[in-house]
């Protein structure tokens, strides 16, 4: 092939490049190989994992933590079909995630391709959008459009198969010259979002909503119009919570962090509305929320801004009153079967509405009122007994033992990653980490360590913490090596109880304890598995040796593995 000639492939890895993607995280097979040869020269770093859905969970958690979004490359087949457990995952968090993958050749398809499946359709209930890549020429323009679809409106993950023929494929002279074009369009939904955050904290965009003068003016083209709430909507909604008595702010994930937080955190300030994030899948359970789980109950009017009113939220049922009324804006319009509580709906992007809606409510009054400072201190509340449990020494240390030893850490910046069932509920109920990822709405385990490298990427001179349980660890483990081959050292502290404990702990709550089936592991030396692959790796008894373990395995420089010896206790319940 002459130096000049351009394949699809190379169309593919321009649009990336030209989007200012520099992480491509991705498992190799024959289908995509093109597209390895296309990267080189390009400035884009491949990081080849053990398992594909250890690469989706690394876009998964870049994109979280960057508003990026973050692109996984995959082989056709059982490839794809390996990433779609974690592609659900990120459809859940609501990250912005595009999943690239090989496909059989357009003309073998029916006709029994090398591991030919409907990749699409079975992509399609975890995405926003997903298609088949048809034409060479156009396959950059395939590209692109997905990147902007992943991070606009609701983000979430999208997937474009890539088929063998498409990528293999040279070009006319249509294909030949490449001209670097801008991967999103000035006044989409993306863009402005863009300029909210540049405000950078939530007192700053206040300025800028006041610059603005009114929701109206705050829109300043046609896309950016559409995108939101108008004006009289805004001051219809401001009005019914500025009426309320408790009112409260409830955001799904993509609201709860980066610049989208930021402008939740702006309306707060202007309406002293309280404002939760939920995030876990034990939803208003969450120990997280502690005691301020126990104020959903009194609150009369909650405005959903990008959060369904679903599991999560009890369907608006208990602890929800009878009374609630329930406002909500969300990107896409909720099905009436599964909203007949909500009283108003708007179609818009939660995120510039939450703006326009600060800038209407800055147009009134504000009454003082004690509901957001007594919700803010029942979020922080810490039972009395936590105390002494966190000073537990018997050899099987209570969770709030490694939390103990983690908090230094955690308040120094660390990043913190949870995962897995009793265990991290204890750990993330404990710590106030000014950045975290958590296994989210799905509930799906075993993500933390492949998230936790992708955070070492994002984060290279943050420490990295991951706490997750011994079962947890079983599914991503030799995620290790792929730490050791570029060089991401994490600190993965293993909660060891030889259990799987949350489905122990249901089986005891729904059965009892001569029922119990299947939750049984054995007390194995995870530490030993980091050893053998060339990390450090470490066994803790007691509670006491647990910080100098951590200063070790941090100063190691290495991948490492505490494995810690645990009490099979279930998680803090608030409720």
């Amino acid at each position: 092939m002459s130096p000049a000639a351009r394949r699809g492939a190379d169309l593919v890895v321009d649009a990336l490049a030209d989007a200012g993607v520099r992480n491509v995280f991705t498992l190799s097979g024959n289908h995509i190989l093109s597209l390895y040869d296309a990267t080189i020269g390009r400035g884009l770093t491949v990081l080849h994992t053990r398992h594909e859905a250890a690469a989706v969970h690394m876009a998964d958690a870049w994109g979280r933590l960057t508003d990026e979004p973050g692109v996984a490359l995959v082989t056709a087949g059982p490839g794809h079909a390996n990433a779609l457990s974690a592609l659900y995952g990120a459809l859940m968090a609501e990250s912005p995630v595009v999943l690239l993958s090989g496909h059989c050749g357009r003309g073998e398809i029916g006709q029994g391709g090398f591991q030919e499946m409907d990749q699409v359709a079975a992509a399609r209930p975890m995405t926003k959008a997903a298609w088949l890549a048809e034409r060479a020429e156009t396959v950059d323009e395939d590209v692109r459009e997905a990147l902007a679809i992943a991070r606009s409106g609701r983000p979430g993950p999208v997937h474009v198969s890539l088929p063998g023929d498409v990528l293999d494929y040279v070009g006319g002279p249509e294909m030949a010259p490449h001209t670097p074009q801008r991967s999103e369009r000035p006044g989409t939904p993306g863009a402005l979002l863009d300029r909210l955050a540049d405000a950078g904290t939530p007192g700053a965009l206040l300025d800028r909503l006041a610059d603005a003068g009114t929701p109206g003016a705050l829109l300043d083209s046609r896309a950016d119009s559409a995108a939101s709430i108008d004006a009289a909507a805004a001051r219809d909604i401001v009005a019914a919570v500025a009426e309320a008595e408790r009112p409260l702010i409830l955001v799904g994930p993509a609201l709860a962090r980066g610049p989208r937080h930021a402008a939740v955190r702006a309306l707060a300030e202007v309406t002293g509305i309280p404002a939760l994030p939920i995030e876990s899948p034990r939803g208003v359970n969450d120990p997280w929320l502690r005691a301020a789980s126990r104020c959903l109950g009194r609150a009369d009017v909650v405005l959903l801004l990008g959060k369904a009113l679903d599991f999560s939220l009890k369907f608006g049922g208990a602890p929800f009153a009878s009374t609630t009324r329930f406002l909500q804006i969300a990107p896409d319009a909720p099905l009436p079967a599964k909203s007949a509580r909500i009283e108003r709906s708007w179609v818009a992007d939660p995120a510039i509405a939450a703006g326009v809606l600060a800038a209407a409510a800055r147009e009134r009054a504000w009454r003082g009122s004690p509901w957001r400072s007594e919700v803010a201190a029942a979020r922080l509340s810490r039972p009395a007994e936590w105390d002494a449990l966190a000073r537990d020494v018997r050899t099987a240390m209570h969770p709030l033992a490694v939390a103990a030893a983690l908090a230094p850490w955690v308040d120094a910046g660390a990043v913190l990653v949870s995962d897995g069932g009793e265990y991290g509920q204890w750990i993330q109920a404990a710590l106030e980490p000014r950045e975290r990822i958590i296994n989210n709405l799905s509930g799906s385990i075993g993500s933390a360590i492949p998230m936790a490298l992708a955070a070492k990427l994002a984060h290279p001179r943050r420490t990295v913490l991951v706490a997750l349980g011994d079962g947890t660890f079983g599914y991503h483990a030799f995620e290790l090596d792929t730490a050791l081959r570029y060089g991401l050292p994490i600190v993965a502290v293993v909660g060891n109880d030889a259990r799987w404990n949350a489905e122990h702990q249901l089986q005891l709550r729904h059965y009892g304890a001569e029922r119990t089936v299947g939750c049984d592991l054995l007390p194995t030396r995870y530490d030993l598995v980091a050893s053998a692959l060339g990390g450090f790796g470490v066994h803790v008894d007691r509670a006491d040796e647990l910080p100098r373990a951590l200063e070790r395995a941090v100063a190691s420089g290495c991948p490492a593995v505490i494995d810690v010896a645990i009490a099979s206790v279930p998680a803090p319940t608030f409720s």
